[in-house]
């Protein structure tokens, strides 16, 4: 009886070796399966966020400066500035509508003459500025020794045509070269912009329809 229980119990465990081969060499052989990839931007949704507009930094701009002159040329500036005229910038209160720009006498700077800045509404009197006092313009002397030039032997005039803030969010001028236009120049100007004017109405209408 021992015996045959040993040998029963061989067999058995020579069946079980022979099963776990069979699967073994069945695996080996089997096909590979593929699994289909997909891009990782299909896995993930857009986003939400909108791109954001850029800011007008646009303070004031002198409209009549465009209507009563041709520019020939234009420059940037940085001007001198009081604490108080700094606030009231940056709430608008500036306006270059009459102001007008001169080369000082021995060609090494330039003025800003009758631009208006409004009074700090927060400061008290003893701070406050003149509204329309003369404003250093900060250019080069180079610069400042050709505009003179240009002015005196051709007779140009200079004039502010806008004033903004740059990318340092620091206050800046753009003067303008410029000569006086004729009434006929003018009435060409003011038919100009009203058929770009119209033109552009006609185009928004059309794209309503």
């Amino acid at each position: 009886l021992g015996n045959t229980s040993a040998d029963s119990a061989i067999s058995t465990m020579r069946i079980i070796i022979l099963c776990g081969i069979i699967a073994h060499v069945s695996l080996a052989f089997a096909p590979s399966r593929s699994f289909p990839s997909y891009p990782a931007t299909a896995l993930f949704a857009k986003s939400g966020k909108k791109k954001k507009k850029p800011k007008d930094t646009t303070i004031s701009v002198n409209r009549s400066a465009y209507r009563n002159f041709e520019i020939v040329e234009t420059l940037e500036a940085g001007i001198s500035l009081l604490g108080t005229e700094v606030k009231s910038i940056r709430e608008g209160k500036m306006n270059l509508k009459d102001g007008f720009v001169r080369a000082s006498k021995d060609g090494r700077g330039c003025t800003l003459f009758n631009v208006h800045i409004s009074k700090h509404r927060m400061s008290g009197e003893y701070f406050q500025h003149e509204e329309k006092r003369p404003r250093e313009l900060l250019v080069h002397k180079e610069q400042a020794r050709k505009l003179k030039q240009q002015t005196e032997a051709d007779g140009m005039t200079m004039v502010p045509l806008k004033a903004y803030f740059n990318d340092q969010n620091k206050i800046k001028v753009q003067i303008a070269l410029c000569r006086g236009k004729n009434v006929r120049d003018k009435r060409q100007t003011i038919k100009e912009r009203e058929a770009k004017r119209e033109t552009g109405r006609m185009m928004k209408n059309f794209r309503i329809g």
